[in-house]
């Protein structure tokens, strides 16, 4: 029987002492485990460049290959290696998240392109794709996932190898427009569709990707999730990526009470409160969501007191300059709110940038008021299916979400909004804070509804199924191939 082989750009080893937390790694290793699977992918460490041959332009792909370390676990074996200095500096910090990110959540002003630091990235794509075709039997399917990983297929291909390969974008896909301005992005889709399948989002997503293939490529339409170029079918579909709302739901009853030193509730049992969570990342619109919090309170000072919003603020990939300015400015900005309205017994934002391990993350959703998410662009946003997930049936709260998160399209029975509109998220505010319980629980019956209709495993289940049938794009094979005869004719 045929195992799965996932590659994601970071791999955590099973820790018995310390079990997976998120949603993604736990529908993985179930899948993984119910036929026996490999996970692949970079351990995290880094070691010196004089071990890194491929940092010479004029070296092969073939170069470098590092050392990979294994550890099985029942069914699944991880098989992880380190990055050298070059690839982190070159392939993580510079294509992936200075050229990448920036396109795909639509920060023009961001993006920075480095044809070295797109070298560095395909040798490294090439790398990975190298290890593939080493523990990789014929009948084997392949799952990659996210942006780090555009261009693995490409080189599995020019390897030999025929397996059913599939990829998922986490994050969203960049319009046309922003593709344009990437002196590399015609190869990247070529990439792209060396896939069989390739997964995004959102129907949005779906159909920016659609676009990027006919347009740059002019690769040929067949429906409305298939295209044809160079002789090879490539499905690209939507899969909304869910959660498991029955096991959050027990996690966040269980450890409602748990470790109240992250915030303390207790202290504000007569405020209303609002959470945030998210990485201090630009893509999530924290310095929106804290001017219009200011404006709610100028234009509300009855409400001083009464409402604080708990702000937890992770950083994240602060070896990139974009991010250490934006550490700074969510700080004193912060700084700022506090200082114009706090009160000798009250602050308007408690922030920390402490990582909260899941299980209290859980509980805090349940004990919290509103939930305030304002992603100025945004592959999904899990915190706004959690925070559904978490509440007490009896006496939820509001989620307020924005409409360029990818949960959206799924969840418009939250209170959506416009992120750029400061007014528009002064009244949803407004709105959350006065909403009597009757319409509370309204809104979170149906949202709930629409979480336990498709959650991780559907998501995972489908993705899967999809790759691993073959027979639906037979019927198109024949037809393909008169066309393209039909237009060598001409």
């Amino acid at each position: 029987m045929s195992k799965l082989i996932v590659l994601s750009n970071r791999v955590s080893l099973p820790n018995p002492d310390k079990p997976a937390a998120g949603g993604l790694a736990v529908a993985l290793q179930d899948a993984l485990t119910e036929t026996g699977g490999i996970w692949l992918g970079w351990n995290g460490d880094i070691i010196p460049d004089s071990r890194d041959t491929s940092a010479d332009e004029n070296t092969s792909h073939a170069a470098y290959q590092p050392q990979f370390g294994q550890v099985v676990d029942g069914k699944i074996e991880y098989l992880t290696c380190p990055l050298t200095q070059n690839q982190y500096d070159q392939y993580y910090c510079g294509f992936a998240n200075n050229t990448l990110w920036p396109a795909m959540h639509e920060r023009q002003d961001l993006l920075e392109y480095n044809p070295a630091e797109f070298e560095t990235y395909q040798q490294v794509n090439a790398l990975f794709a190298r290890q593939l075709k080493a523990i990789a039997q014929p009948d084997d399917v392949i799952w990659v996932h996210d942006y780090h990983f555009f261009s693995v297929a490409r080189y599995c291909r020019e390897l030999g190898m025929d397996n059913k390969i599939g990829f998922f974008l986490h994050i969203p896909f960049a319009p046309l427009s922003i593709w344009q301005c990437i002196p590399t992005a015609e190869r990247l889709i070529q990439d792209l569709c060396h896939y069989d399948l390739v997964g995004l989002q959102t129907d949005y997503d779906q159909s920016l990707c659609m676009q990027a293939c006919t347009t740059l490529l002019k690769a040929q339409k067949i429906q409305h999730s298939l295209v044809s170029y160079q002789q090879r079918i490539t499905t690209i579909k939507c899969y909304p990526i869910g959660i498991n709302p029955a096991q959050i739901q027990q996690v966040a009853k269980k450890h409602a009470n748990d470790r109240q030193d992250v915030f303390d509730l207790k202290a504000l049992k007569h405020q209303k409160t609002i959470i945030g969570v998210d990485r201090i990342d630009y893509s999530k619109g924290i310095l929106e969501r804290f001017d219009a919090f200011a404006a709610f309170l100028e234009q509300y000072p009855q409400y001083h007191r009464r409402i604080t919003e708990l702000q937890i603020a992770c950083p994240c990939r602060m070896d990139i300059l974009a991010y250490q300015r934006l550490f700074r400015q969510v700080n004193q900005t912060v700084e700022k709110i506090n200082d114009t309205f706090a009160q000798h017994d009250w602050l308007p934002i408690d922030c920390t940038n402490e990582v909260v391990p899941h299980e209290t993350l859980m509980g805090l959703y349940r004990l919290t008021d509103i939930c305030w998410i304002s992603s100025l662009r945004d592959g999904m946003n899990l915190v706004a299916k959690e925070y559904i997930a978490a509440q007490d049936p009896e006496n939820p709260g509001v989620l307020i979400l924005s409409k360029y998160a990818g949960a959206a399209e799924q969840m418009q029975q939250a209170l959506i909004v416009d992120p750029t509109d400061t007014q528009d998220m002064v009244n949803a505010l407004k709105t959350a804070i006065d909403m009597p319980l009757e319409e509370r629980l309204s809104r979170y019956q149906q949202l709930m509804q629409g979480l336990t209709t498709f959650d991780i495993n559907d998501w995972r289940n489908q993705f899967l199924s999809d790759l691993r049938k073959n027979h639906q794009l037979e019927n198109f094979k024949q037809p393909i191939r008169a066309v393209n005869t039909a237009y060598q004719l001409l």
